[in-house]
């Protein structure tokens, strides 16, 4: 056995002190041999004089610290010898461990000459747990407090991990061993799950509570926050009980109080606390919680709305973090059903909350929670908007592979996109916002061709797009910053940028696809009328200016041009103010910047580059306007067909193995068409392209289209080489009938025009049938007719003779059994489409000779034979032997053709209003494709203004249509053209009423019987339905009124029918106001009637005889409040429309009687195929 050979005294005694450098040298003497000895391998009894001096009061109050670190080391090694038994009584046991608190505490100063003395005691103390004698001492809880206290606070992010591992030791063994934990213990333990996250890397909390993103988040956290970690999963069943004392005596009197409102906001925030610090748990050891679980889901169940707001949080928290020893979902599955249950919460805020819990568990956990993802749907669908907008953010926060890889259930992106149409604007906004980002971050991999997500998200831009049928101001706007700041922002590499544009247009359907050319044309009109309104701004220049007469009329012009401007955005008032604060700026480097960004000249990096440095001016001169100011220059400024663009789109239009190549052809034909003159740079591309290409190359069609839109502007700047010309020639001569039409429609504007028009005409007028250029000959004439009409005369005697002789009465292939209504047109057989070509060369010799003095004289056999086709379904041969898909395809190109021939005043005065109720034959056509080409091509030439307001009523004739999203999509057209005829002051649609029932008299269903007349009925219903507010209802009851005023202009003989009418509609008029709960006043003017339609009565005896007769007979007023109700829900959004405004809310459902004699059916195919945006035929020659 060793025995201590130090034999020096240690304690001063009085009047004999010890001199601080000798005591220290005795004290290290001591402490090194102490440290030596082995526990099992010393004389204890050598050990007892030194130990007795060591408790010695004048060395553990030693002024000196070198003295006081020497003294604990050796009280420390004394404690290690005599384990477990310590030489000491408790008087003296306490005054020790007063010194360790002392000295450990001293572990704070890292530069102390004495910090690997206090490193020492630290280690000895956890090593052989003589810590644990604290226990038995009286002042046990003083010491563990100042112990736990000093600890927590001592340790760092840059200290030593040696020293956080024994003071962790420390601490649990402590709370092992100690018999009852202060309180305090306790909460300084859990207060340590509170302390801030000492990270750069720490995701940001949301305005929910509710980490952003966490999935891909690392944390760093603080050493504090580690040992109370430590001891929680080491003393897990102990620590548990306190955790669950502490969180009943933290919540109990606050969650048995009756009401919320007892809750003052100082003890909701200590319930918060509460609640966050039960997180902050389950996080660092969940088995913690064992007992507190069960508590939580009692206030889950509780009446306070703001406790079980406080516990659906908190569960949905601990839910969403990853399984780790413990699993949630299993482990409380009882707290978990009751959660669960929370998504039919009473309260919207409860409900709100969960949503954005089962955002964060699906997005914090990589496996599939059940019942998750449908609660998020289901959400989504909530009757409350908090719900709602709770959930589309609670979506905006998760991770894009998460939305791709947990949202496979499509009813959740599906709800999302509905939420783009919530009647609240807060949900709206958010759900567009969270759509627009999720695309966004899904378009790299959509451009990688990645099936899975073009499957999944590819269709974003499309329900994003449709917004614009919503015909909402604001929505509108919505619509607008999403697709500039998310579906196509901004993106200085052209290859990128343009791949990116065609990939979006890629997969837009056909009706989404006009609403992208609509804005495109948007872009340039506004871009043209920005350039306009800085002129004027320049002129003005702050109202600065000598002559008062002219400054007068520009600032006319100017607020002409901020009220067509304010118009379009979402709050006008506000917007006319920022427009004129603009002008007062009249800051002229403002006015540069807007040139560059609407200019067509501008590259695309002048363009972003102009867009922000005005941005930041705006910012610098008058931040409030930059709001509407930022809206206008998205909308204006050359994004998407910009000069930059053009090189790649043609480049990608030649690659023939490219998945875009068509995308990026039929993107140059509208940017010919639209804006030819960024083309100006690439024209020669194209022709070299065309030039070194056979007819037929990939997409030559659409090239020669974009090359003829731009000869057509620029007939003095495209090329006019020999190669070029001759390649032209051949494709009209060798091409197919698209090619030919395009290749002449160029050649028509060289500078040798008519000798090529000689040349052609000669080879377009062999009339061989079986040449296998017969359709390609019958293309270009038809364009030559029209571009060099003077030359074709000569030959149009013969021309015209072959036309109708051989193909339009003439049938080689013979109807039979087996024939189809409607056949595609790659099926459609070459003596059909010849037919339809001799009908478009006819017409084209009309609309040359339009304003010529034999124009009427040679249209009237061909507005005969059109309105022909139409009367006699199609068929023209006197065998009664055509086709009926050949009889289909005639009678729709008779409609077509007599409507552009109507967009020509001449020939629309020889259109009798007998020949327009034979275009309503078109409408109610029993051919699916037949009606919608039809009334397409009408919606559209009204849209643009081509026809005068006489063919209004044609499209009411749709009220039997059969098909509900057809009918749907007119309806939303009426609506949104009645947005904008009120936008320009206009009552067209109002006054065409008086027209649509002289139309019905004419109908071939008319009768006067009930069931007949209720038939009737339902077109002026429809029409209602699409057109009346409390603004117009007066105007249309007047105009109901005056129709029994007058006599049939056109059928005297029939007038009668008229006054059943206006009968019929003043019955219907006045239901609709009270269903509505309108008041209708009587309107104010005279208004006067249509004169090709109407006329004066004989005399005032044959009017106060029609004025006090009652036509309707019995049983129809009856009826009638059966077939009108008020709809309940929001209005479905309204048809395309560039100028935007509200739709009327109020909208009234129809009952559609289901026994209508003339209704339209489908014996055809009833695939909705489109004709081609733009396209003036209604077959191209493809």
């Amino acid at each position: 056995m060793e025995v201590l050979k130090f034999d020096k005294p240690l304690a001063p005694k009085a009047g004999k002190p010890i001199a601080i450098g000798e005591l220290l040298k005795r004290l290290q003497a001591v402490h090194g041999e102490l440290q030596r000895f082995d526990q099992s391998a010393v004389d204890l009894a050598s050990l007892q004089k030194v130990a007795k001096d060591l408790v010695s009061s004048n060395l553990l109050r030693h002024k000196d610290k070198g003295v006081r670190a020497y003294t604990a080391c050796c009280l420390a090694d004394i404690l290690r010898l005599f384990a477990p038994d310590a030489p000491y009584t408790m008087t003296e046991l306490q005054n020790i461990f007063d010194l360790f608190v002392k000295q450990l505490k001293e572990l704070a100063n890292t530069e102390s000459p004495y910090f690997q003395q206090y490193c020492y005691l630290l280690e000895s103390l956890s090593q052989v747990k003589s810590i644990v004698l604290v226990a038995d001492l009286n002042n046990s809880e003083e010491i563990m407090n100042e112990i736990f206290s000093n600890f927590f606070d001592l340790v760092k992010p840059d200290g030593m991990k040696n020293l956080e591992f024994h003071m962790g030791e420390i601490l649990v063994q402590l709370v092992e061993e100690v018999p009852t934990i202060s309180q305090h213990v306790v909460s300084m333990i859990l207060a340590q799950f509170l302390r801030p996250l000492a990270t750069t890397t720490q995701p940001s909390k949301n305005s929910n509570g509710y980490s952003g993103k966490v999935q891909t988040q690392l944390t760093q956290l603080p050493p504090a926050y580690n040992m109370a970690k430590t001891i929680c999963i080491n003393c897990s069943d102990r620590i548990s009980r306190y955790v669950a004392q502490y969180f009943i005596e933290a919540t109990y009197e606050l969650t048995t109080k009756s009401s919320s409102q007892d809750i003052t906001e100082s003890e909701l925030t200590e319930l918060k606390k509460a609640h966050n610090l039960l997180v902050e748990i389950w996080k660092a050891c969940p088995e913690v919680l064992q007992s507190t679980i069960p508590q939580l889901e009692q206030e889950i169940l509780t009446e306070s709305t703001q406790i079980r707001l406080l516990a659906t949080q908190t569960v949905g928290l601990i839910a969403g973090e990853v399984p780790g020893r413990v699993n949630f979902m299993t482990t409380h599955a009882s707290c978990w059903e009751a959660w669960l249950g929370r998504q039919n919460d009473r309260s919207a805020l409860v409900r709100s909350k969960w949503a954005e819990g089962c955002a964060y568990i699906t997005g914090n956990r990589a496996d599939a929670v059940e019942g998750t993802v449908e609660g998020i749907a289901k959400t989504l669908i909530d009757n409350d908007e908090r719900v709602r907008l709770a959930s589309c953010k609670a979506i905006g926060t998760l991770d894009y592979k998460v939305v791709v890889r947990k949202f496979k259930n499509e009813a959740v992106l599906n709800n999302l996109a509905e939420r783009s149409r919530d009647r609240k604007y807060s949900v709206r906004a958010e759900a567009i916002r969270v759509l627009g980002s999720i695309y966004d971050m899904a378009a790299e991999d959509i451009a990688a061709q990645d099936v899975d997500i073009i499957a999944q998200l590819s269709w974003i831009p499309n329900r994003i797009l449709d917004l614009l049928y919503v015909n909402q101001t604001e929505t509108t706007a919505l619509m607008d910053y999403c697709i500039f700041e998310h579906l196509l922002p901004t993106e200085l590499d052209d290859k990128t940028r343009v791949t990116r544009m065609l990939n979006l247009l890629k997969y837009l359907d056909p009706k989404t696809k006009k609403v992208f050319q609509a804005l495109a044309t948007r872009q340039k009109q506004l871009s043209s009328f920005l350039q306009n309104f800085i002129l004027f701004c320049e002129k003005y220049n702050g109202g600065v200016l000598d002559d008062d007469s002219e400054k007068e009329e520009t600032k006319n012009k100017i607020d002409k041009g901020i009220k067509f401007i304010a118009d379009q955005l979402p709050d006008a008032a506000k917007a006319s103010s920022h427009l004129e604060k603009f002008v007062k700026l009249n800051d002229r480097r403002m006015y540069k910047l807007i040139r560059d960004c609407t200019s067509p000249d501008s590259e695309y990096a002048t363009v972003i580059k102009s867009l922000a440095e005005l941005k930041n001016r705006i910012n610098q001169s008058s931040s409030s306007i930059l709001e509407t100011l930022l809206l206008i220059m998205y909308r204006g400024s050359q994004l998407w067909y910009n000069r930059s663009n053009i090189s790649t789109i043609v480049e990608i239009s030649k690659d023939a193995a490219s998945s875009l190549s068509s995308v990026a052809q039929e993107t140059l034909k509208h940017i010919s068409e639209l804006t030819p003159q960024v083309l100006k740079v690439h024209i020669q591309d194209l022709a070299q392209e065309i030039s070194a290409n056979e007819p037929g190359f990939q997409g030559s069609v659409d090239t020669l289209k974009a090359c003829a839109g731009f000869a057509r502007k620029y007939p003095d700047e495209f090329p006019q080489d020999r190669q070029f010309l001759d390649a032209l020639v051949k494709f009209a001569t060798k091409g197919s009938p698209g090619e030919a039409k395009h290749a002449v429609k160029i050649l028509l504007q060289s500078k040798k025009k008519h000798a090529y028009a000689r040349d052609l005409l000669g080879f377009c007028t062999k009339f061989d049938i079986e040449d296998p250029y017969f359709l390609s000959q019958l293309a270009a004439l038809a364009e030559l007719v029209k571009g060099a009409s003077a030359i074709v005369e000569t030959e149009i005697d013969r021309i015209t003779s072959f036309l109708i002789k051989n193909l339009v009465v003439k049938n080689r292939t013979k109807a039979t059994e087996e024939d189809k209504e409607w056949v595609e047109d790659e099926q459609l057989e070459d003596e059909c489409k010849a037919k339809i070509l001799a009908l478009r060369i006819l017409v084209n010799r009309l609309r040359a000779a339009a304003t010529s003095d034999t124009a009427v004289e040679i249209a009237r056999p061909v507005l005969k034979l059109l309105n022909s086709l139409i009367v006699n379904d199609g068929e023209m041969s006197k065998d009664a032997d055509t086709p009926l898909h050949f009889k289909s395809r005639l009678r729709l190109a008779g409609g077509l053709f007599l409507l552009k021939l109507a967009k020509f005043p001449v020939y629309d005065r020889m259109i009798s209003p007998e020949n327009i109720t034979t275009l309503t034959l078109l409408v109610q056509d029993r051919d699916f494709q037949v009606r919608q080409e039809f009334v397409d091509k009408l919606k559209r030439y009204l849209a643009q203004d081509f026809l005068p307001d006489k063919y209004i009523p044609i499209v009411f004739l749709t009220a039997y249509e059969p098909d509900e999203e057809v009918k749907d999509e007119l309806v939303k057209w009426l609506r949104a053209r009645l947005v904008k005829q009120q936008q320009q002051k206009n009552t067209a649609i109002e006054k065409c009423f008086p027209r649509l029932l002289h139309l019905l008299a004419h109908h071939p269903d008319y009768g006067n019987e009930p069931a007949d007349l209720l038939d009737i009925a339902q077109y002026i219903v429809f029409y209602l339905n699409a057109t009346v507010t409390e603004d117009n209802i007066s105007l249309i009851f007047y105009f109901a009124q005056r129709v029994k005023q007058v006599r049939d202009a056109v059928s005297p003989e029939n007038s009668e029918r008229l006054y059943y009418l206006s009968d019929l509609s003043q019955a219907i008029i006045r239901q609709f106001e009270d269903a509505h709960g309108w008041s209708m006043q009587t309107w104010p003017g005279k208004v006067p009637l249509p004169g090709d339609l109407f006329k004066a009565m004989q005399s005032s005896t044959d009017a106060q005889r029609v004025a006090r007769t009652s036509y309707l007979p019995e049983g129809v007023l009856e009826k009638i409040p059966a077939m009108v109700r008020v709809r309940a829900q929001k209005p479905k959004p309204a048809a395309p429309a560039v100028a935007v405004g509200n739709v009327d809310p109020d909208t009234i459902v129809v009952k559609i009687s289901s026994g209508k004699k003339r209704k339209s059916t489908d014996t055809a195919s009833r695939k909705k195929k489109k004709a081609q945006a733009g396209s003036d035929d209604e077959w191209d020659g493809r």
